[in-house]
């Protein structure tokens, strides 16, 4: 039965592994889209004098995703930023208690803001509200990726605290 259940979890583990590394890479093409898009502009509103109505709301919209995209592997790789002054004085073991309870306490503000923002994301849907730009878009859409970001930024702050690696071994790897 251990077995099975170390098999599972470390299949659980990969999985979601997986998909916080493709959501990093459609996050990375949501920025080259911005760039692309922001280019298109420019070129669109000072070479043929005739600007975009959509460039603007698209960027935006695509700024959120990629943000919300990368959030879960930043995360991940210990890249928040942080200020271990405190870490850096007190001794390893104290110091490792700190940075985990550090994790588990940022763990618990992405899961209840994930819970918060799934909630919001079926009032929304079932509204059907739109956002208020010159192309209107369902924010349901939109705040389904604030969920995604915030619940696996909280998941990958979990992995983080019961890793079992100290904190001069993640600074290591990065």
């Amino acid at each position: 039965m251990r077995v099975v259940l170390r098999r599972l979890g470390r299949a659980l583990l990969w999985a979601h592994d997986a998909l916080v590394t493709l959501s990093y890479w459609l996050g990375a093409g949501a920025l080259g889209l911005i760039v692309m898009i922001f280019s298109y502009e420019v070129f669109s509103r000072y070479l043929m004098g005739a600007p975009t109505k959509w460039a603007s709301d698209f960027v935006s919209f695509l700024l959120l995703i990629s943000i919300f995209l990368v959030l879960p592997h930043v995360t991940r790789i210990d890249g928040n930023v942080s200020v271990p002054i405190l870490l850096n004085v007190l001794g390893r073991r104290a110091s490792d208690f700190m940075r985990r309870l550090g994790f588990v306490l940022g763990a618990a503000v992405c899961l209840w803001a994930s819970y918060i923002f799934l909630d919001e994301t079926l009032r929304l849907m079932d509204r059907g509200t739109a956002t208020l730009t010159s192309v209107r878009f369902p924010k349901w859409i939109l705040f389904a990726f604030l969920v995604f970001g915030m619940l696996n930024a909280g998941l990958a702050f979990l992995r983080l605290a019961f890793s079992g690696k100290s904190h001069q071994e993640t600074q290591a790897t990065i």
